[in-house]
């Protein structure tokens, strides 16, 4: 076993015991290990502003802090947020944030997330942690090289001088020297705003060596970037690992340069062996690759199905968890399993069953109190100062790891469209679209399934390799399978109050032109999910240039 192998097993044993085994334990009691959080969250945090209005210090119980601090929505908390970025006043936190996340911003304006101390040290916390259950699960991705794409830890500055960035990136950047040499790219490259000069850069810093064992992107899309580019640029990427130079790094900052350069060596005997290979796939190149993480639930499952395929046999996937800029929402316990474990010491969780909160309740429930199969919506209180905050995501619970319920993301609560009175679900829509094209044995690494008011219909925007041939019934097939998940969506489909679905065939390349364009648009790029389900006004790309990408004869209706 080399030093690095025993060093690797060591430090795990190390975070097994210091982190897991405490989460493990709590986990045989959640009532009381979510109580005591809250009320060392208070405690920190009574004297703010926001603490000193609801009373915090008068708290007893989390019925008390229910009935005086009601739900918050980012609007109620953003003055405070304000208050405390512009004027130095503990509004909302103790301690002063050290930097502010922005969210992705899939569901409307971006907003900026404080990031403390307090938060950095839980977050290293819960990293350790997920770093142990992922050797636990897959020891061999961590006998080789790394893979990680990530964003920025300084992505822009505010006007009273604090950074934005991402937490991932700040840890990223902060990581151990030891630890961040196994990375194959460093942390500066995720600073480059030209989008495919930077995937072309992760691609050469990777093809440099065939030890890499370990790959991990929040979404899978970053993965068939990847393999696209792998096959478009393939004589170009190898000709740069012969020869060591990499054109296009003129217009970079100069960190990006220096930590750049140092990495790009000649490799002719690399790049030779990458010319014979019958095609460069993630699989030929990378043989030995044991684990992927990415985000599996919800809209990006449907890029993870493309990019299984490309992967070698032996490569296990495992669900990064629930994650938000906001907060982490879980741990998976396992490779291949969708569900993952609260961190309940770190995080107080409340919920609202999905049909409940549609009709108006509030009243919410304690994480042990939920029912498997089921689905809710989350609210949350951090140490980031989100105070029975409103995550507008649906879980649903996927079994139980001792007495805590295991949660997966289904959807963002607000993928839900209603033309009719129908109330379709993009998690409806995603497993009708994974049936049917299961059905007609075609594989579908792209889709947009858009509300169109004026026609009261639904028009699927569906990308198919350009060999394929798209089968004459898949409109019928998908209007028969929303029909059969939706029974409202079926009455009126019957009573012509709805129209009947409608299939345009598109390029693969479609993908692309929406992640610019939403990226153009606010969101980030590193986190961004895609909303599979939206109405045509919400298109955040022109609908003539989706329409410029569909083949020839390309619509069809049920």
């Amino acid at each position: 076993m080399t030093p690095y192998a025993l060093l690797t097993r060591a430090t795990m044993a190390v975070y097994g015991h210091r982190f897991w085994t405490p989460l493990d334990r709590a986990a045989a009691d959640p009532a009381a290990a979510q109580w005591t959080t809250l009320q060392a969250l208070l405690a920190r945090h009574r004297d703010t502003t926001f603490g000193r209005a609801h009373g915090f210090a008068s708290i007893r119980s989390p019925k008390d802090y229910a009935a005086q601090v009601p739900i918050q929505q980012y609007a109620d908390l953003h003055p405070h947020i304000e208050r405390q970025r512009t004027t130095g006043e503990p509004a909302l936190t103790a301690d002063a944030p050290v930097f502010y996340a922005q969210t992705s911003g899939s569901t409307g304006t971006p907003k900026y997330i404080p990031i403390t101390e307090a938060t950095l040290r839980l977050t290293r916390t819960e990293q350790k942690t997920f770093s142990w259950l992922q050797h636990r699960a897959v020891p061999a991705a961590f006998a080789g090289r790394t893979l990680g794409i990530m964003g920025a830890a300084v992505e822009a500055r505010l006007d009273s001088g604090h950074a934005v960035g991402s937490v991932s990136g700040h840890l990223y950047r902060t990581m151990p020297r030891m630890v961040k040499a196994r990375f194959v790219v460093p942390p500066e490259v995720s600073t480059i705003h030209d989008y495919e000069r930077k995937y072309l850069l992760i691609l050469r810093l990777a093809l440099e060596t065939p030890d890499i064992t370990y790959m991990g992107a929040p979404n899978p899309s970053s993965f068939l970037r990847l393999a696209t580019l792998l096959e478009r640029q393939r004589e170009a990427l190898t000709r740069s690992v012969a020869t060591g130079r990499f054109d296009g790094l003129e217009g970079e900052s100069r960190q990006v340069r220096d930590a750049v350069l140092g990495r790009l060596t000649a490799q002719p005997a690399r790049a030779a062996a990458l010319d014979q290979l019958p095609a460069l796939t993630l699989a030929s190149a990378w043989p030995r690759l044991a684990l992927v993480t990415t985000w599996t639930g919800g809209s990006c499952g449907v890029a993870l199905d493309s990019v299984r395929a490309m992967l070698p046999p032996s490569t296990r996937v495992m669900e990064l968890g629930y994650q938000a800029t906001e907060f982490r929402g879980s741990f998976a316990l396992e490779a291949e399993s969708p569900g993952g474990l609260p961190p309940l010491t770190h995080t107080c969780f409340e919920f609202v069953e999905q049909h409940a909160w549609d009709r108006g309740v509030r009243d919410t429930l304690p994480l042990e109190a939920l029912e498997p199969g089921h689905r809710y919506q989350v609210i949350v209180t951090t140490a980031s100062g989100l105070y029975r905050y409103f995550m507008n995501d649906l879980l649903e619970v996927c079994g139980r790891h001792r007495e805590t319920p295991l949660l997966r993301f289904v959807q963002k609560g607000r993928g839900v469209t209603n033309l009719t009175g129908e109330k379709l679900y993009e998690a409806q829509v995603i497993e009708a679209m994974a049936d049917t094209a299961r059905a007609c044995g075609l594989d579908v690494p792209f889709y947009l399934v858009l509300a169109d008011e004026a026609t009261s219909g639904y028009t699927a925007f569906v990308a198919c390799a350009p060999a394929a041939t798209p089968p004459p019934d898949f409109a019928a097939r998908l209007d028969a399978a929303l029909r059969a998940r939706n029974i409202e969506f079926d009455a009126k489909r019957a009573s012509g109050r709805l129209t009947a679905a409608a299939v345009v065939w598109i390029d693969p390349r479609a993908a692309e032109a929406y992640t610019r364009a939403s990226v153009a648009a606010g969101q980030r790029e590193g986190q961004f999910k895609p909303a599979l389900l939206q109405y045509t006004r919400e298109l955040r790309m022109p609908l003539a240039d989706l329409h410029a990408l569909a083949r020839p004869t390309a619509v069809l209706t049920a």
